[in-house]
This record gives structure tokens, C-alpha cells and sequence, in this order.
């Protein structure tokens, strides 16, 4: 298995201005990497990951980060967000948060472990979740969704090209037998799509597919009005996305926010991995870095 790789590490902790013993909210926690560079630079973290395999993971590699109050791990998504802090801040006598960060979509640990059903490289069943409590799969999608609104989801959350092509594959293929793994999934559509430059052809729709699983860009809506409310004046929201959905909820919020007097984006365009982190890790190859700066009180 690949070792997680955070994304834009360093340009989020200078965005986020990290200060010794302020707390900071970390509200896709993964493996960790963000917020144990929040530690490191002396500011406490509240981690946010509906995963519950990451939650776990959190529990064992900062056990000694939680015992000493520094560390305060959360099993739930980030659009629990607002009622989460509120709880805290009562409970644990938290005073303010410094700043939210969110890196969004798919860590290499869940691409990676075949069972979870995210990648088409490892075979495994057609799950996509992230937050194992759900009752949608993958595979029910595939299943219950009308041929329409198969090729709307693939273009809109995948921007699939083929999208009705593989729509119409998919709704004459489950009438004789339905998709349930992986491997399936992704040679058919291998079959009804060649493969074309760097990217095998089933990957955007299986980004389609965990993006509705997991209803991404609903939370992402939800979640960072619920951040504006939470993080302090003078506080900073930064996001890292990877697909031009998110980015364009994103977007779309931040200068919502600045034209109601709210704050203002630190920069007009994206802040975008350099050549050398790209070589490093190429799944950072489409990030997107935003920074939004709540007004001063």
C-alpha cells in the first residue's frame, strides 16, 4: 500500500499561519499529515474523517497527541461541522478557532485497499464509501439509476465524454447480469471506450461514482458556510481540491463571501503544485489551494 502523501503541505500551513497553542481544524483528517504539521509548528488540532479505518488510524500513530490534549479526533463528516465545534467548545473549553482546513476527495490508503472498492487497478467490490454507515454503494447506483441520469452523473461529477456511451453499456449489461466488482466495471468500460493518453479509461467514472456514493459536493456546500461561522475574525479558511466541481463550489462561495463583506480570498487564481511535487506525487497533479480570510472583528 502507497503511503498517504498530503497535498500542498506546505503551502495550506503557511496559509493557515499557524500559531503555538491555537486550535486549528483539520476537517479531512485521512492519515494525518496536515495536522501533524499543524503539531509540529504548536498549534492543536480538531480532526474531522468520516472514515472510520482513518479515525482508527488517527487513535494509534497520535495516541500520545490525544493524551496530552492536543488532538481531538472526530468519526464524523465535515458537514457536521457547526454542531461538532459547539459541543467542544463547551465540553473542552476550546476559546476560538484559528483556521479550517479542507483537502478534499480520496486518500491513497482508501484507493489503495482493494475491498474499499475505489480504485479500478485493485479488484474489489463496487462499494465507495467512505463512511461505512452509509447504505448506498457503488453498485446500487449502477443498479437503480435510469440510463439519463447515469450519463448526467458521469458528465456533471466525471466530465466523461463518453458519458452516454457507457450509460447505455451499463443499463444493457445489468439486464442480463449487474455490476459488483471493480474489475467488471472497469473493462467494460474499457471495451466501449479506448484508452486515450495517460488516464485508463474508467477513472472518471469512478470519480463520478464516489462523488455521488459519498454526495462530496452537497457536503462541501454544507460544510464551508458552516466554516465561516466557526473559524474566528481573522481567521483563514483554506481548501484543496481536486476537481473542477469542488472548485467551482468553492469558488463561487469565497466570492459570495467577499461581496457580502465577510472577508476576502488571499489570491485571485488557485495556488497549483509545483513541477517538483507533481514529479513527487503525481495525484497532486490536479490540486487546487484557495484561501478565504475571515474580516477582522
Amino acid at each position: 500500500m502507497n503511503e498517504h502523501i498530503s497535498v500542498l503541505k506546505t503551502e495550506a500551513l503557511d496559509a493557515l499561519q499557524v500559531n503555538a497553542t491555537q486550535w486549528y481544524i483539520d476537517a479531512t483528517f485521512g492519515r494525518g499529515g496536515h495536522t501533524r504539521a499543524i503539531l509540529e509548528r504548536g498549534g492543536r488540532v480538531i480532526g474531522f474523517d468520516c472514515d472510520q479505518d482513518a479515525v482508527a488510524f488517527g487513535e494509534a500513530n497520535f495516541a500520545q497527541e490525544i493524551q496530552d490534549g492536543r488532538l481531538i479526533l472526530i468519526n464524523q463528516n465535515f458537514d457536521k461541522l457547526k454542531d461538532s465545534w459547539e459541543r467542544l467548545r463547551t465540553e473542552r473549553n476550546i476559546p476560538a478557532i484559528a483556521g479550517i482546513l479542507f483537502d478534499f476527495g480520496v486518500s491513497s490508503p482508501q484507493i489503495d485497499t482493494a475491498e474499499r472498492g475505489f480504485s479500478f487497478i485493485h479488484n474489489g467490490p463496487l462499494d465507495m464509501r467512505m463512511d461505512k454507515r452509509l447504505g448506498v454503494q457503488a453498485k446500487d447506483l449502477l443498479i437503480v439509476l435510469p440510463e439519463k441520469q447515469l450519463a448526467e452523473l458521469f458528465w456533471v461529477y466525471g466530465g466523461e465524454e463518453q458519458s452516454r456511451r457507457i450509460a447505455k453499456m451499463i443499463v444493457q449489461q445489468r439486464t442480463r447480469k449487474p455490476f459488483t466488482t471493480t474489475q467488471e466495471l472497469a473493462e467494460a468500460i474499457s471495451k466501449v471506450k479506448p484508452r486515450t493518453g495517460h488516464l485508463h479509461p474508467a477513472t472518471k467514472v469512478f470519480q463520478a461514482l464516489r462523488m455521488a456514493v459519498n454526495s462530496e459536493v452537497d457536503s462541501i456546500e454544507a460544510a464551508l458556510p458552516q466554516a465561516l461561522e466557526v473559524v474566528q475574525a481573522g481567521g483563514k479558511i483554506v481548501t484543496i481540491s481536486f476537481h473542477e466541481g469542488e472548485d467551482r463550489v468553492v469558488k463561487h462561495l469565497f466570492q459570495k463571501w467577499q461581496d457580502k463583506g465577510y472577508g476576502q480570498p488571499l489570491d485571485k487564481k488557485a495556488v497549483m503544485p509545483t513541477e517538483a511535487e507533481v514529479t513527487h506525487n503525481p495525484r497532486s497533479r490536479s490540486a487546487k489551494l484557495r484561501v478565504f480570510a475571515k474580516k477582522e472583528s
